[in-house]
């Protein structure tokens, strides 16, 4: 079984393209990401699989009941045309099966993390069919780092979806300064976002072959590239995949968003909210950018500028330290003056990548 990892770029749509897959019948997934941190190594180690099973629903337990705190995050409890629709999987059974399973194979990490999955495919009651790919949303780098690393397996690859280089700034800067009165994004969060975009790619190449996902694509030629995503990796095309559903309902996005998004929509377009951000900012990012955004065929969305470093503050820094303030994080205050020499150091002409980027699922052409 080919195992697929699938990483998020900044608001890249990861749950969407997922949501895509829900109900394939040769896909093995969950409706979510793995974090494959300390404790899901922790899990991995232990000597019974009740013991396995069980620490799992304990990691995951909007897996088995869509109405708690991740679940309604997600809005995993809003599903269906109604927006009233949820989920829930029987545990016991769940340990049952996956006892079974684990007895007939020899103990591994990846049988363990096989058998985790079918046990749930088993129990929310799947058709039984032969899974070709083991499909895991491990979502962040660090994630697919540490999978990569604990996880012995050659024939595993990695798709990564991302969307405009502009967009994957704009879409996190703007999301999470908004969700909850801007309550989780401070200095080392933009940071992180920042990174993502210029580095991202080149990090996942690192560890495995990787494959990249547009997010516009999936929208505006949504048939197309999902074939082409099939005949890449040998599984029929079936009719799920033109929608995002959790447990075959309609999935209308989480609640970052704030707004209800109904599925595949080919007039999507690629905004950049220009608040956040002076002009100079936007053609800096652009020119740092460019080769992603000429490689994957975006337009350039402001006069080519070139700008080797940006020294000022940009407006996007000044919101943040200003959020910073306002709730009083002290700790993340002081990481101020730490995360802009960062960003003046770490993010500049001469710091970026000029590796040849991966083929994009669904180009006219083979990179």
């Amino acid at each position: 079984m080919k195992i697929l990892l699938l990483v998020a770029g900044g608001r890249g749509g990861s749950d969407f393209f997922q949501g895509l897959l829900d109900g394939h019948s040769q896909v093995l997934t969950l409706p979510g990401y793995l974090r494959i941190n300390k404790d899901f190594q922790n899990m991995l180690s232990l000597k019974h699989p009740d013991q396995i099973s069980k620490r799992f629903i304990n990691l995951y337990p909007h897996y088995f009941n869509s109405k708690g705190f991740w679940g309604r995050f997600e809005r995993h409890d809003r599903l269906g045309k109604k927006k009233n629709k949820f989920y829930v999987v029987n545990k016991k059974k769940f340990i049952k099966i996956f006892s079974q399973l684990m007895s007939k194979d020899k103990k591994s990490k990846i049988n363990i993390i096989k058998n985790l999955h079918m046990a749930y495919s088993i129990t929310k009651g799947d058709k039984k069919c032969e899974k070709k790919i083991l499909f895991i949303h491990t979502h962040l780098v660090s994630w697919t780092k540490n999978f990569v690393n604990t996880i012995e397996s050659k024939d595993t690859s990695i798709i990564h979806i991302i969307r405009h280089p502009l967009a994957s700034i704009n879409s996190p800067i703007r999301t999470w300064l908004n969700f909850k009165n801007g309550d989780s994004f401070f200095p080392k969060d933009l940071h992180f976002q920042l990174d993502l975009v210029f580095n991202g790619i080149f990090d996942l190449m690192k560890l495995k072959k990787v494959y990249i996902m547009q997010y516009e694509k999936l929208h505006w030629e949504n048939e197309y590239v999902m074939r082409e995503f099939c005949k890449m990796f040998k599984i029929k095309y079936e009719k799920c995949l033109k929608s995002s559903t959790k447990f075959g309902l309609q999935w209308w996005g989480d609640q970052a968003s704030k707004r209800w998004i109904s599925g595949v929509n080919k007039n999507f377009k690629i905004n950049i909210n220009k608040y956040y951000f002076f002009k100079r900012d936007l053609e800096f990012f652009q020119f740092l950018t460019s080769k992603i955004i000429k490689n994957y065929n975006y337009n350039f969305m402001f006069p080519k500028k070139k700008i080797y470093f940006n020294f000022l503050p940009m407006k996007c820094e000044l919101l943040v330290w200003k959020n910073s303030f306002k709730h009083l994080r002290w700790k993340q205050i002081l990481s101020i003056p730490i995360f802009y020499l960062i960003r003046i150091f770490s993010f500049n002409k001469f710091t970026m990548q000029n590796k040849r980027l991966p083929y994009s699922v669904g180009s006219k052409k083979r990179g």
